[in-house]
């Protein structure tokens, strides 16, 4: 019997691991405005929490964290990034608040009011890139159809057949699903890679085949070509004896060429088409101390005070207390209340787990960017991956995707967004030194015969960054800078 309670108690504690992980999942990539909705409907949904009255009391068993962070910008180590905060830490009494005050700030301080950020939709970035390529009229119609049907998330659910009588009774271009199948592979080689993707393994497929040529990579492309439901369900052992390697092998190449560096939803890193032009609030300041030479990291406070309400906490005591021999009414008003009081203090843990972790992710990615948050130099970025973040805090890279969605941070130059600090390799150099050389040889160049974009590339290859036309285009087109057709134009 004895025996049996263990495994019960057991079971318990794992579900509620679960339910912790997909909570903080489902709340690391809110930002703060969605936050203040999400803790409102969950206080209506759960009877036992309740926002703290008191906001001035915090020194009777509140949770404090002095999530301040200050950095010396040439110390190899800090007491916060190399030591990240243990997803079982904090208190085990979970009556007590939760609570999460910058230590250098008072709430008296004054913040930045919302800023108003307009970003590019995934739909007019793709229309960027095809306005470099050489379509004719008809395949720019299907395109422009195409494009336009790609959900918000980078997927092309509507059908080829679907988009081809649509261009016919729309445009007035009689195509068929074939032409359409043409110029859809034209747009699943732009960037993002796996864009217009028409399902999962497609969009595997799409970035898989867009990756440098190695064995490994070979073998993922077969997995997901043949054998995706094994890739699916993690079968590894299914996979080793159908492609002839070990198990640990397979699981090695899921690992490092399917479930890092490549991503499910290539278009959410995109504002939406019904919101792109939003107002925003920084998550985050990083300050530079003069005296020190240190730089400040603060998470931002707008998540309100919780706590267990009074009523719940006593009777839950109470019914600890209490022996066995209750009635059937009391009985079920016992469950209820210590119900009531888990789900109240699950919540409020994942709440804590929820800002050590953006604390954490921040710390890390100043850590790793020093110079530019010294500088304010886009020059002086490094190449950074989220994964070497990850390894940093100790956290699966999901677990940093997350943190970074839709995040900003306050800088004396202005906001940025968490996700600009992150940025591919590109022969030992990062995007942004790509731009400004990119920049630099179109600010050189002779106005009457200006560089094209096949020119850049071979111009940028003698600089030392070996890059495809297309990925220079992109470039391009993102500093605004037109092409040099039209460039030429502009000079006459």
């Amino acid at each position: 019997m004895a025996q049996q309670g263990l495994t019960q108690e057991q079971k318990q504690k794992q579900r509620m691991a679960l339910e912790q992980q997909r909570m903080l999942g489902t709340i690391l990539e809110k930002n703060d405005a969605e936050m203040e909705e999400f803790i409102d409907n969950k206080i209506k949904e759960i009877d036992a929490l309740e926002k703290k009255s008191d906001e001035n009391d915090g020194d009777d068993g509140g949770y404090d964290s002095g999530e301040s962070q200050e950095k010396g910008p040439r110390e190899e180590n800090n007491s916060r990034g190399d030591d990240p905060v243990s997803e079982n830490s904090g208190d085990d009494d979970m009556s007590a608040w939760y609570r999460f005050i910058a230590s250098n700030r008072s709430r008296d301080d004054e913040y930045y009011a919302p800023t108003a950020v307009s970003e590019k939709t995934l739909q007019e970035f793709l229309a960027d890139q095809l306005g470099e390529m050489e379509l004719d009229e008809s395949q720019q119609i299907i395109a422009q159809a195409i494009v336009g049907n790609i959900e918000d998330d980078g997927y092309l659910r509507r059908s080829t057949s679907e988009i081809a009588d649509d261009v016919t009774f729309n445009d007035g271009y009689v195509v068929d699903a074939k032409q359409v199948d043409e110029v859809l592979a034209i747009v699943q080689s732009l960037d993002p890679p796996g864009i217009a993707a028409r399902n999962l393994r497609e969009c595997i497929l799409l970035q898989l085949k867009r990756k440098p040529h190695s064995e490994d990579v070979s073998l993922a492309i077969t997995m997901v070509e043949k054998h995706f439901d094994d890739v699916a369900s993690l079968r590894f052992d299914s996979l080793g004896r159908k492609l002839g390697i070990s198990t640990d092998r397979a699981e090695q190449v899921f690992k490092h060429q399917i479930r890092r560096g490549l991503n499910p939803f290539p278009g959410n890193a995109f504002g939406s088409r019904s919101n792109v032009s939003q107002q925003i609030t920084p998550d985050f300041d990083v300050e530079h101390d003069e005296e020190t030479g240190r730089l400040i990291v603060t998470l931002r406070n707008n998540i309100p005070t919780l706590q267990i309400s009074e009523s719940y906490a006593v009777m839950n005591e109470r019914y600890k207390r209490s022996d066995n021999t209750l009635s059937v009414k009391e009985a079920k008003e016992k469950k209820a209340i210590q119900d009531a009081y888990q789900r109240a203090s699950t919540f409020i843990e994942v709440l804590k787990q929820r800002q050590e972790t953006l604390f954490n992710t921040m710390s890390a990615i100043v850590k790793c960017q020093t110079d530019y948050f010294l500088s304010g130099d886009e020059r002086d970025l490094k190449p950074l991956g989220q994964q070497q973040i990850a390894d940093m805090i100790g956290k699966d890279v999901t677990v940093v995707s997350r943190a970074v969605s839709n995040k900003y941070v306050q800088l004396p130059w202005g906001v940025k967004r968490l996700k600009d600090f992150f940025s591919e390799d590109i022969n030992g150099g990062s995007r942004h030194a790509v731009i400004d050389d990119i920049k630099k040889l179109i600010d050189s160049e002779d106005k009457s015969h200006p560089l094209s974009d096949d020119a850049l590339c071979e111009k940028l290859k003698e600089m030392g960054h070996v890059l495809q036309r297309r990925t220079v285009a992109k470039y391009r087109v993102s500093m605004k800078i037109p092409s040099s057709t039209e460039r030429r134009k502009m000079a006459k």
